[in-house]
């Protein structure tokens, strides 16, 4: 039986060794996209796009409306080109746009959270309620609850 090794390995030696075992080189060069994303489009299109996924080598990108996708579309050859110029071991074999949700973005930018510290009458009233509870720690834990479920509102715009 072989005796393990107890010399400890510096993680920034380790990775890379890993990377090569593992055959993960390609994909971690294909990755360093999202990366550099910034870098290696205008600043117009980065502004308005993001990558997404990359499935099977084909880079899906996520565009803010219809009017960047078609134009997008337009620039397929010339940003694959981009891509691939920057890339070291691997390269895309496409471009796949698809619209950004609407929804999900909307929500971020509309959700507003105020604070709005209770009265101190109510919370008082509160303290009284919860000192039935013998835990003090339990008993501490559900005020700070209320506390901040009363205190933290969130408005949709």
């Amino acid at each position: 039986m072989e005796k393990k090794s107890k010399h400890l390995q510096c993680l920034e030696e380790l990775l890379p060794q890993v990377t090569i075992q593992r055959g993960w080189e390609e994909q971690l060069d294909l990755h360093s996209i999202f990366l550099r994303w910034d870098d290696l489009v205008e600043s117009d299109v980065a502004e308005h796009c993001q990558p997404l996924k990359i499935i099977k080598s084909v880079l899906w990108v996520e565009v803010e409306n219809s009017a960047w996708l078609q134009q997008l579309q337009y620039q397929t050859v010339p940003l694959l080109d981009i891509l691939n110029n920057s890339l070291r071991l691997s390269k895309l074999k496409g471009l796949r746009f698809c619209l950004a949700e609407k929804n999900s973005e909307k929500k971020k930018s509309e959700a507003v959270l105020r604070y709005i510290q209770p009265s101190s009458r109510d919370i008082e009233a509160f303290e009284q309620q919860a000192g039935t509870i013998a835990d003090k720690d339990s008993r501490d834990a559900l005020v700070r609850f209320w506390y901040l479920s009363q205190a933290c509102i969130k408005n949709d715009l």
